[in-house]
């Protein structure tokens, strides 16, 4: 059988190029190969749904019979079969549509045969319309949008987040069960993002059918004023409701949001009700969070929270070694010390660290890195380092703005980093990885756009990047934004995130 299912293929491959795209996508692209019976004379063949059974042996018999003929010349029948879970599936999906579609008045109880199939026909398609509209916003269920960077393998434990290893593991031994919901609490780049993506990759490598979701707050409120905009509710509910494993990150940002404080109250209450289990972070304890309604609060609190503190100087030492092995780079006990007592705030601003000496390495081979390259390293930083959204300077940057211009800088930087799941030392590094440049070129056609920054002052924000590299970045952008959906829908997100 295996070397007949090698034909399937080519026999969809003949019908898309035969029909229209829309009666291939509608009806063929999801019919599938069974088996050939009666020495090879009959072909079975799975269709999702008994619509899509009935209309293909009205309307397209003939054109699937030639077509398979030319693969499979023996076969003279086609037997159609019914993928009753697939059925039930649609059904379910339709039902929750319905409620979107505009209803239409019912003219007479004699309506021909012919014009209800039609109607049915146009049903199916309008939902499948929506269906589309949505999922450019919410991402579909195998895509969970947790980062293969972010496992427990390189997760270092040390004293001031191993309770929290500790809750994670267990999260993943019993999830629903063990401890639900989990609060984890703490300052910027500590490894709350990365502790809780790696229960999401250990849960989804035990079980791989698990419907897993890591989601940023700012990124589910935006959705959720997409959907009441476009009147999809009934679908952003049952999204939300129907996920195993919910990884919602800096919770903080549902604070003054009210509506959507009460939807993320009941999609709660939902997944708490069937045991799913739900993983929170934030950068302050439940307690402190202002503008948040008392019974999410309660919510937060109900289950365990967990702080995870700033690393000591010996964490600091222990994180060090373990990245600098696994970057496969050479330092001295006495540039490590120098390393970790200069940089007391975070992991990710050790991490920063450690990339600029990665690369200084590798842009210089054969010459050594000595205690002079790594002041020069620190120094840098330190002279840098002023704090977020200063009225001077932006983080991150060396050229200086006015002052309002340098907090909406700095914000459009933050959204973007976290929309696209990058630091910041990414976003205005030298990579050309096709997701970090495409996300940089977005930021430079937002300066341009929302801030009205000079080509010019916009280059010199990214290391001193020529003025029509910046242009480029902006047309392309723009370009984009006339016709591609996810690109418009993910701007918006960008925007509404900044406010």
């Amino acid at each position: 059988m295996s070397a007949t299912l090698d034909y399937w293929p080519l026999v969809l491959e003949h019908l898309h190029k035969t029909l229209k795209e829309s009666a291939y996508k509608a009806w063929f692209s999801r019919v599938a190969f069974v088996k050939t019976t009666n020495s090879g004379r009959k072909i079975v063949l799975l269709v999702p749904n008994s619509f899509s059974k009935k209309y293909i042996e009205q309307k397209h018999k003939p054109t699937l019979l030639e077509s398979i003929k030319k693969y499979y010349p023996q076969v003279i029948h086609i037997d159609l079969e019914v993928d009753k879970e697939a059925e039930s599936a649609d059904f379910q999906k339709n039902r929750v549509l319905s409620q979107e579609l505009p209803i239409k008045k019912q003219t007479s109880p004699k309506k021909n045969k012919r014009e209800k199939q039609a109607a049915t026909f146009a049903t199916m398609a309008a939902a499948e319309t929506v269906g589309e509209e949505v999922g450019s916003y919410l991402p579909k269920k195998n895509i969970n949008n947790l980062n293969p960077r972010y496992t427990f393998d390189n997760f270092v434990v040390t004293a001031n987040n191993e309770f929290a290893y500790n809750v994670a593991k267990a999260v993943v031994d019993e999830p629903g069960k063990a401890y639900n919901p989990v609060f984890l609490h703490g300052g910027v780049g500590l490894g709350k993002t990365h502790l809780i993506q790696a229960i999401g990759q250990k849960l989804l490598e035990k079980n791989p059918s698990f419907n897993i979701k890591y989601t940023p707050m700012e990124t589910f409120v935006s959705q959720f004023m997409i959907a009441v905009r476009k009147g999809q509710m009934p679908y952003f509910k049952n999204y939300y409701r129907s996920i195993d494993l919910l990884l919602i990150d800096d919770v903080q940002f549902i604070a003054g949001k009210e509506s959507t404080q009460n939807e993320f109250f009941h999609t709660f209450n939902s997944l708490s009700q069937e045991s799913k289990q739900i993983i929170f972070t934030s950068d302050r304890h439940p307690g402190e969070l202002n503008g948040v309604a008392d019974r999410l609060i309660s919510r937060f609190n109900s289950g365990v929270t967990v702080d995870i503190s700033q690393p000591d100087l010996e964490a600091r030492i222990a994180i060090l070694n373990d990245k600098i092995e696994r970057a496969n780079i050479q330092l001295t006990d006495f540039q490590i010390q120098q390393i970790a007592e200069r940089v007391d705030t975070n992991i990710r601003e050790l991490e920063g660290i450690l990339n600029k000496i990665c690369a200084k390495i590798k842009f210089n081979p054969g010459q050594e890195f000595g205690n002079k390259e790594l002041a020069e390293i620190l120094n840098a930083r330190t002279a840098s380092s002023v704090p977020a959204y200063s009225t001077k300077t932006v983080p991150g940057f060396s050229q200086k703005l006015p002052g309002p211009s340098s907090v909406a800088a700095d914000k459009y930087l933050y959204a973007v980093c976290r929309h696209f799941g990058l630091d910041r030392d990414d976003l205005l590094g030298v990579s050309r990885q096709k997701d970090i440049s495409l996300a940089r070129q977005v930021l430079m056609y937002l300066y341009k756009r929302e801030l009205d920054l000079s080509y010019p002052a916009i280059g010199r924000l990214f290391g001193n990047r020529d003025h029509t590299t910046v242009m480029h970045a902006a047309k392309k952008i723009t370009a984009m934004l006339e016709s591609d959906t996810k690109m418009q829908e993910q701007v918006q997100i960008i925007c509404q995130t900044v406010g």
